[in-house]
């Protein structure tokens, strides 16, 4: 079974290239994905069809991924509002990461990620938050 298999995914990532470059990475282990090139388009997604996790650029136009994360957790929790969320970007220093933090996400990496890490860490936070069969 690949490690991703039946996880569902939102991608908001603003560069073309990037955003194909996860889709196929994380699709080849088995993700399922919507991509989407800002913020509000990613909380569009989420509010149509809760995912098990969101991965996020964040430097984006409009909302950035800070102001987009703000808004999902402001969301109900049956609507999406507790989303586990991994943010992807080129800025790693301590005052984004702190903002990353208190805008909701429970990872902060920068690129260019490493496609095992990243699975890595999804599977880690799928396995916390789904219901237990």
């Amino acid at each position: 079974m690949k490690p991703l298999e039946g996880v569902s995914i939102v991608l908001a990532e603003d560069d073309e290239d990037s955003r194909e470059a996860l889709r196929l990475a994380l699709e080849a282990r088995g993700a399922s994905l919507r991509c989407v090139n800002d913020g509000a388009a990613a909380l569009a997604a989420v509010r149509e069809r809760p995912p098990d996790v969101v991965i996020s650029d964040i430097a984006m136009p409009g909302d950035d991924g800070h102001a987009f994360l703000r808004k999902l957790r402001a969301l109900p929790a049956s609507r999406g509002g507790r989303t586990p969320a991994v943010a992807l970007t080129a800025y790693g220093g301590r005052d984004v990461r702190l903002r990353s933090v208190h805008a909701g996400f429970h990872y902060h990496l920068t690129k260019p990620v490493d496609a095992e890490k990243l699975v890595d860490i999804l599977v880690g936070l799928v396995r916390l938050t789904r219901p237990r069969s």
